[in-house]
């Protein structure tokens, strides 16, 4: 009997042993500036198996006297540079908001100004570094220029998060 429960356990420890992908495809991350405008807290999806493209959506705020929300959309790649967990992010994003954005000011602010009657997009392109700690702790900053009916606003963007 001993030698058969030998033999079962040598041939059962002789399979191939699978472990799980400990790759997080999820992230959550607080942003200031960028996508969106004053702030933003997002949640971000990477859509492939190993970093490359993701989706990410988020809510966020503009504006010091009255406080605006926004909503930033957007989809990445990610290239990976330098070291295994440094990612050159590339990015097309949008953000829906009902603020009227003119060179960071408000437009309620101007006198005789009669407000838009449809929301607002703000296009925003990203070109930044994203890095990942062994932590999963996820730090980005990107160049967001914010382009919108009044023209191009140069912008920028810096997030910190965690990967889940």
């Amino acid at each position: 009997m001993k030698y058969y429960l030998l033999i079962v356990l040598v041939l059962v420890s002789s399979f191939p042993v699978f472990s799980q992908d400990h790759h997080k495809k999820n992230e959550v991350f607080i942003e200031l500036a960028g996508n969106g405008l004053l702030g933003s807290v997002n949640y971000s999806r990477q859509l492939t198996k190993e970093p490359g493209l993701n989706f990410r959506a988020g809510i966020g705020a503009y504006g010091a006297g009255p406080t605006y929300v926004t909503i930033p959309l957007g989809v990445s790649y990610l290239f990976r540079i330098i070291k295994k967990h440094t990612f050159l992010d590339l990015g097309l994003g949008a953000t829906l908001t009902n603020a009227d954005v003119k060179m960071y000011v408000l437009r309620d602010y101007v006198e005789g100004y009669t407000p838009p009657r449809s929301k607002l997009v703000n296009f925003v392109p990203s070109v930044g570094i994203r890095g990942y700690t062994t932590k999963d702790f996820i730090w980005r900053v990107n160049i967001t220029p914010v382009i919108n009916s009044y023209g191009t606003v140069p912008f920028f963007g810096l997030g910190f998060g965690k990967r889940l």
